[in-house]
Order: structure tokens, then sequence, then C-alpha cells
């Protein structure tokens, strides 16, 4: 128990000293190319009052992930409404292995009328295997993220929300960087109100 203790704050320590430096750089961006940590679909249409499920894919990993974090986002892009709520996020079927732990905090905003709130999820993934890591590929289930729609009793038209990946990194088991930084980083979510 204290080695899994010890592995895990290493981790934090790590992923807290290397994102002060991290850039937002979305330049490196090109058409028709996704790599990164991104969501499966790039938008969808949802139902108000209903649950849901999406999954986040990793492209173009190009070196042994012994561990990743990254922040969720929800209702924060500056044209979203806030109509989500999050419920959890859980390893995808790539994360079969029992020895990948999966941990999150979520750091919730002011509870709107509706229940929904601005929230940011931080989201460690980490391996307890020494070097016993992600190979570098593609891996097309790898999170799963739960969430629900608020009912929107009231609201005319379209109404657009978010989910959003800030902050994405990953390592080596020697503690080296890996570029995970999404390609596209938003999921853009649209409801249409009769």
């Amino acid at each position: 128990m204290i080695k899994i203790n010890l592995i895990a704050i290493v981790y934090i320590i790590i992923f807290s000293f290397s994102g002060l430096a991290q850039s937002n750089d979305s330049s490196k961006s090109e058409v028709g190319t996704s790599y990164g940590l991104i969501f499966e679909k790039e938008n969808g249409y949802r139902l108000e009052d209903s649950s849901y499920t999406d999954v986040i894919q990793l492209f173009n990993l190009c070196d042994k992930a012994q561990a990743m974090q990254f922040r969720l986002l929800l209702n924060k892009a500056p044209d979203d409404s806030t109509i989500l709520i999050f419920k959890d996020i859980q390893k995808g079927s790539d994360l079969s292995d029992p020895s990948w732990l999966l941990d999150f905090n979520v750091m919730k905003g002011q509870v709107s009328k509706n229940g929904a709130s601005q929230d940011e999820i931080y989201v460690v993934l980490y391996n307890l295997n020494q070097n016993g890591g992600l190979l570098p590929g593609d891996y097309k289930n790898l999170f799963n993220v739960n969430y629900r729609l608020t009912n929107l009793n009231g609201l005319q038209g379209d109404i657009k929300s978010s989910l959003k990946i800030s902050h994405a990194e990953a390592s080596t088991f020697q503690g080296d960087a890996i570029d995970i930084k999404p390609s596209r980083d938003e999921f853009k979510i649209l409801v249409k109100v009769k």
C-alpha cells in the first residue's frame, strides 16, 4: 500500500511542475489529422433531461506512457449554456488491465437553478507496474465520460454546451514528458428546444 501511495505522489508532483510550463499552442492542428487526447466526435445532438456517455480516445502516442493527466471542462467555453451535469469518468476497454488506476477530483462551480454548474474535473491515470504503460499507437476507447443534460424548461431555440479537454500531459516511467495535447479539444453538445 505504501508503494502505491508513493507512486501516486511522485506522479502528482511530476505533473504539477510540468504543467506550469505547458503552452496552449493549438497552431499544430492540421485539418483531417487527429492526434493526442480527443473526443470520439466533434459534436453531437442530445435530448434534454437524458443521460449520455461519450468516449475519449488517444491517437499517435509516440512513447510508452506510464501515467497521464488532464482536465475535463464542462459548460466552460465562452458560448456554452450551463446545461450539463457531470456524473463520472471511467476507464474504457483499452484500459481493462487492473494495474491501471484512475482517479478524478471535481471542482464544482456555482450550481444554477437547473442543477448544472461550470465544472473542472482533474483526471489522473497511472499504471502500478514498473514500466507497464501504454505502448505507442492509437487507443479508440480510453475513457468514458458520463453526464446528464438538464431539463431546459423555458429556453428557446438551439442550445449549445461542451465538454473540453485541457492541460493534457503524459509521461514515461522515467518521468520524460510525452506530448498528448489534443488536435481538437472540444466536444460540442447541441440541444434543439421546441
